[in-house]
C-alpha cells in the first residue's frame, strides 16, 4: 500500500466484462424501479434484484450489502445512497467513501461501478461525487509506517452503466474529480506530515516542487528581505525557532488578459508551541497542523493548475515556526509591523494574526488584489461558536461574503458569517500601541482575530477571513474523509474561482 493509501485507477467504459467486484449504489427509498434494477440485473445474473426482495438493504447512507452472482461467481455489492427526498451530494460523497474503504478490507484489485443507479438518483453530479468520495476515503498518511503489503497499492476502478453515451459524456468530468481529489489529498498530506520534515524550509521547499510540477511561478522571501519590508509580525513569530520564518508566493495566470487578480493568504505555522504563552501538553502534537490554511492555498493552487481554471490567483504563505528560546518574542513586546501599525503583544498564543496581518499587508502593497483571502487555524473560540458544521467567515465586503458563502454551500464546505461591528474593536485597543494582538478574554473571540486582521486591511480591498481551525481535521472514522486531515477549503475555492472566472 502506497503512503497515502491505494491509488485509483478510474476507467469510464461502456462495455466489456465485468470482472472482480460489481457496486450498485441505489436510493433505499424509495425504492428503486423495476427497470432500473432490471438493467443492473443484467450484469449480474439478477442478484440485485434478490438482495432487494428479500430487504437486505438498509437505509442508512453507504450502508453496504453483498451477495454472488449464482453462475458467474461475481461479488456484487449495493451500496445505499439513503433516502431521495433528503440525500445530497455529500450523502453521495460519504456512500462512495464507504465504498472504497470496504474494498480496502477485502484487499479488491479491480471493481466496476454500476452507474445507473446514480444517474437516476435526481442529485446534480451524482456519479462524481460518488467518484469523489471514493477518491477522497481512499487516502490514508502513512509515509512513515511500514507498508501493510495485505493492503492493494493500487484499485483500477470501471464507470460503467446501461447507456454508453451517458457513460462517455461523463467521462471529462471524472476526469476533473480526479484531479481535484488529488489537490484535497495533497493538502491532507501536508497537514499530517511531521514538523520536524514540514519545518518552514520543508514547507517552502514543498511550494516550490509544486511550482516546478504545475508551472507556477515560484518567489522565496527570506529574513533579509523580511527585514527590509520590515516584518516585525513574521519576524518576532519566527524568531525563536532554529528554523527561520519565510514568506513564499506563488502565481497562477490562467487568465492573462483578465483583469482579476485573486490572493489567497494561508497561516503556515509549521509548529505551534504557543511561544511563552505555552500551550497545555495534552493536544500538543496536533498544533503541527497549523500550516493548514498555508496547506489549503497550495492546495488551490494545485487544483487551479491541473484543472486550467480560467482565473488568476496568486498564494501567499506567511511561514514561521512559533518557539520557546531565549531568541523568542514575550508578553509585553511591541512589534512595528510592515504597515507601520504598532501591536503589543499580551499573548505569544495569538500568534497567527501577526504573521498574517504581515502577509495582507504585502499582499496589497505588492500584487494589487481585486479580492483578497485570508485562511487560518486562527482561533478556538470558531469551534466553540459554530462546532465543526461551518468554518467562521468575516469579511468587509457583502459580494465576496455571498459568492464564497454560495460556493460553500454548494460543494458542503460551509461558511457561517460573523460580524465585524465597531463595537468589537474595544477589544484589541491597547494603552501602549496602536493595538493589542488578544482581547486577555474569551468574548468574541474568533470576531477578535478578525477584528485584528482588519486593521491591515484597506477598506477599499474586498477581503475575506475564514478559519477554518474548527474543520481542517475529523475526529472520528467515517464521514467522507475518516480520522484525520479534511482538506476543507480546496473545493470551496476552486468553486468560487470557476464561478468568478477572470
Amino acid at each position: 500500500m502506497n503512503a497515502n493509501g491505494p491509488m485509483i485507477s478510474l476507467k469510464p467504459a461502456s462495455k466489456g466484462p465485468i470482472q472482480g467486484i460489481l457496486i450498485v449504489p441505489l436510493l433505499a427509498k424509495p425504492a428503486p424501479p423495476l427497470e432500473l434494477v432490471s438493467r443492473a440485473d443484467k450484469a449480474c445474473g439478477g442478484a440485485v434484484a434478490r438482495l432487494l426482495d428479500v430487504k437486505a438493504t438498509r437505509e442508512e447512507v453507504g450502508a453496504l450489502t453483498h451477495t454472488v452472482a449464482e453462475r458467474s461467481k461475481l461479488r456484487v455489492v449495493v451500496v445505499s445512497l439513503g433516502d431521495g427526498a433528503k440525500s445530497k451530494g455529500a450523502d453521495v460523497r460519504a456512500a462512495g467513501a464507504a465504498t472504497v474503504r470496504w474494498l480496502v478490507a477485502e484487499r479488491a484489485a479491480t471493481a466496476t461501478v454500476w452507474a445507473d443507479g446514480l444517474m437516476a438518483s435526481g442529485i446534480d453530479g451524482a456519479v462524481s461525487e460518488f467518484i469523489l468520495g471514493v477518491q477522497l476515503g481512499a487516502f490514508r498518511f502513512g509515509a512513515y509506517r511500514k507498508p501493510d503489503d495485505k493492503l492493494p497499492e493500487r484499485i483500477d476502478l470501471v464507470v460503467r452503466g446501461s447507456d454508453a453515451g451517458m457513460i462517455s459524456r461523463e467521462a471529462p468530468a471524472l476526469r476533473e474529480v480526479e484531479r481535484l481529489a488529488q489537490a484535497v489529498n495533497y493538502t491532507r498530506r501536508l497537514a499530517h506530515e511531521p514538523p520536524n520534515v514540514l519545518t518552514p524550509r520543508g514547507l517552502a521547499d514543498e511550494a516550490r516542487g509544486l511550482a516546478r510540477e504545475c508551472g507556477l511561478k515560484f518567489t522565496l522571501l527570506g529574513v533579509p528581505e523580511l527585514r527590509k519590508l520590515k516584518m516585525g509580525g513574521l519576524l518576532a513569530v519566527g524568531g525563536g525557532a532554529l528554523h527561520p520564518p519565510c514568506m513564499v508566493q506563488l502565481e497562477y495566470s490562467g487568465a492573462p488578459r483578465a483583469r482579476r487578480r485573486t490572493v489567497l493568504v494561508g497561516k503556515g505555522i509549521t509548529f505551534d508551541t504557543g511561544g511563552y504563552s505555552i500551550k497545555p501538553a495534552d493536544g500538543m502534537d496536533a498544533m503541527k497542523m497549523d500550516m493548514t490554511g498555508a496547506a489549503t492555498v497550495l492546495g488551490v493552487l494545485r487544483a487551479a493548475a491541473t484543472l486550467e481554471l480560467n482565473c488568476n490567483v496568486t498564494g501567499v504563505l506567511a511561514v514561521a515556526e512559533n518557539a520557546v528560546s531565549e531568541r523568542a518574542y514575550r508578553p509585553g513586546d511591541i512589534l512595528h509591523m510592515a504597515s507601520g501599525k504598532t501591536v503589543e503583544v499580551t499573548n505569544t498564543d495569538a500568534e497567527g494574526r501577526l504573521v498574517l496581518a504581515d502577509a495582507l499587508w504585502y499582499a496589497q502593497r505588492k500584487l494589487a488584489p481585486t479580492e483578497l483571502i485570508d485562511l487560518a487555524t486562527l482561533t478556538g473560540g470558531v469551534r466553540v461558536a459554530l462546532g465543526t458544521a461551518a468554518a467562521g467567515l468575516m469579511s468587509n465586503n457583502d459580494e465576496l461574503a455571498g459568492a464564497l458563502g454560495e460556493a460553500g454551500r454548494k460543494v458542503h464546505e460551509r461558511l457561517w458569517r460573523l460580524p465585524l461591528w465597531d463595537d468589537y474593536r474595544e477589544l484589541i485597543k491597547s494603552t501602549e500601541a496602536d493595538i493589542k494582538n488578544s482581547a486577555g478574554k474569551r468574548d468574541a473571540h474568533a470576531i477578535v482575530g478578525g477584528m485584528f486582521l482588519r486593521e491591515f486591511v484597506e477598506p477599499k480591498t474586498p477581503w475575506a477571513h475564514i478559519d477554518i481551525a474548527a474543520v481542517i481535521s475529523a475526529d472520528a472514522n467515517g464521514g467522507v474523509t475518516g480520522k484525520g486531515a479534511t482538506g476543507f477549503g480546496v473545493r470551496l475555492l476552486v468553486e468560487y474561482l470557476r464561478a468568478r472566472g477572470g
